[in-house]
């Protein structure tokens, strides 16, 4: 997203989104079933224990995106809310590979490091895209930081974090993992970019330390 010159659209910001979302949902699902088979788990049951969290959080990125309801329905088109079987494959995707690929990968203890894991990342990719979309739509920059530290503690209490702190940790990784990718004088991000980048940035540092 950031390194390219061209705008992008609305679809494909919401669809930065709500992937990083729906493996959360995936990862929250494993983590409350602690060690349970993954057979045993269920996305649906999770999602109705947790419905009023994931409806804030998708408030919250409506906000942000200032998306319309269309580009929201594209949560029911990719159906992770719905039920659906959650394989050790899918866990080691989302945690990019954390795990070696070997018949062990179904075991609890390979599944709560793929879960552990994940969940930072996703969690870190998530930060990225709102920001990204906020750079991009967001009407209101000085109320942006905010709601994005709402949707990314709301996020991390679905996988059993603290939502102050995991928000702070959140940000600390995607200032170091992604905002120089955008910043650095190299960069192919438009001036623009750059500048909304940075201002959301010194934003949310303020709101999560206190500067």
């Amino acid at each position: 997203m950031a390194g390219k010159s061209s705008v992008p659209s609305e679809t494909s910001l919401a669809r930065e989104i709500f992937g990083p979302l729906g493996g959360i949902v995936e990862m929250g699902a494993a983590a409350e079933a602690g060690q349970r088979p993954l057979r045993d788990v269920s996305v649906g049951d999770f999602v109705d224990r947790h419905r009023e969290v994931l409806g804030h959080i998708l408030t919250g990125v409506r906000e942000i995106g200032v998306f319309h309801v269309e580009t929201m329905a594209i949560v029911d088109e990719l159906g992770w809310h719905r039920e659906h079987e959650i394989r050790a494959p899918s866990l080691l995707l989302w945690s990019a590979c954390i795990e070696e690929f070997s018949p062990r990968i179904d075991e609890p203890a390979s599944v709560q490091r793929m879960v552990r894991f994940g969940s930072d990342l996703q969690l870190v990719n998530l930060m990225q895209a709102l920001v990204g979309t906020a750079s991009q739509r967001a009407h209101n920059a000085e109320a942006v930081p905010d709601l994005i530290i709402r949707v990314v503690g709301l996020a991390a209490s679905l996988v059993g974090m603290d939502p102050e702190r995991a928000a702070l940790d959140i940000f600390r990784m995607w200032r170091v993992t992604f905002l120089p990718q955008v910043l650095v004088p190299s960069s192919s991000s438009p001036d623009e970019i750059k500048r909304n980048f940075r201002n959301c940035a010194q934003l949310l540092e303020s709101s999560l330390l206190g500067t």
